[in-house]
């Protein structure tokens, strides 16, 4: 029995935090958290006035949220609201990410309306203002590598709402997924055994991920590998210190010791509900993922409907460390 990690998807790529205006942020966080709710029940009306009262509460919204609420709306049918968000997100947070905007399906209701066409040249534009010095050819490679992660990882949560969870097709999946990430390991490793870690003024926002996710779908072997050039990567400043705390977390674990910044989560098999995985000094955690520029816990576990209660989980911890004890033993057999 394999271990089964949340998979995080593109969309995580979106969820970092800025500062709360002067309202709490447990109000915001709130309707935010109960308007995902919604749109993870597919009742997409109802998420979509949830995340128009929040936006009333705070002027500095993050990218993640508005481009989500862009997302709940076009779901939802709210055609103006939706170009209005992604106006907002490609015109005055410059948003860059091109591919995808063009290939998340959440938004193919806007695609007939004349406004999309305007977005795309809008947001190819950054892309094209932010890529101008890059490496062109190094970026076309990473650009695949990346679009090869991830297409087949954004279709995960409709083949298991198909199929169901543990199926044969499910099972044929995983193993399509697994077959992608050996050959793009095989195209990272051979550009870090030639470059080392490539400057982030040579590869982008977008390429820097591309190594990152590719490494942090490897195995521990891969990951203990590469470790050193991921923390040189990290102290000069051409790896986000938030990507670094997924890592790090994902391969201590791996290890058989407790993640430090939370982000690894993991689904019951029985509850088919995720759960926290063992983590260390959990009362002290949001400071540790503050230091990361992380958001706090309660705003992470917000996107899977989880309220974070320390005392709580303190309290099964134990049972948690004592569930993946067994777990790592039935899979070394």
């Amino acid at each position: 029995m394999k271990r089964n990690y949340i998979i995080i998807m593109t969309l995580t790529v979106f969820f970092f935090f800025k500062g709360y205006s002067q309202n709490t942020p447990s109000e915001y966080s709130q309707l935010i958290r109960e308007g995902w709710r919604m749109c993870l029940a597919k009742d997409f009306k109802a998420s979509s006035k949830l995340y128009e009262k929040a936006f009333k509460l705070k002027t500095n919204v993050s990218l993640g949220n508005r481009y989500n609420a862009s997302c709940i709306h076009a779901l939802a049918g709210n055609t103006d609201i939706a170009f209005k968000q992604l106006f907002i997100v490609a015109n005055e947070l410059k948003w860059d990410d091109y591919n995808h905007l063009i290939q998340d399906s959440d938004l193919n209701t806007l695609h007939t309306d004349k406004r999309w066409v305007t977005l795309k040249r809008i947001v190819k534009q950054n892309k094209e203002a932010v890529n101008s010095h890059l490496d062109k050819e190094l970026v076309a490679v990473l650009d695949e590598i990346y679009n090869d992660d991830q297409s087949t990882r954004n279709e995960m949560r409709s083949k298991e709402e198909k199929y169901g969870r543990g199926s044969k097709e499910m099972d044929a999946f995983w193993q399509t997924i697994l077959k992608k990430d050996s050959i793009n390991l095989i195209k990272v490793t051979k550009i870090l055994n030639k470059h080392g870690w490539p400057d982030k003024e040579q590869i982008g926002k977008r390429g820097t991920s591309t190594l990152f996710l590719v490494l942090q779908h490897a195995n521990q072997d891969t990951q203990e590998k590469y470790l050193p050039l991921i923390e040189k990567a990290v102290a000069d400043n051409n790896l986000p210190k938030n990507q670094y705390a997924m890592f790090y977390d994902r391969l201590i674990l791996r290890r058989g010791g407790k993640q430090v910044y939370g982000t690894q989560l993991a689904m019951d098999s029985s509850s088919k509900k995720p759960y926290v995985l063992p983590l260390e000094d959990p009362i002290n955690v949001d400071e540790r993922r503050a230091e990361m520029g992380l958001n706090s816990m309660q705003d992470n576990l917000n996107r899977w409907d989880i309220t974070w209660d320390v005392e709580t989980y303190i309290k099964v911890l134990p049972t948690i460390e004592a569930r993946e004890r067994e777990l790592s033993q039935k899979n070394k057999k």
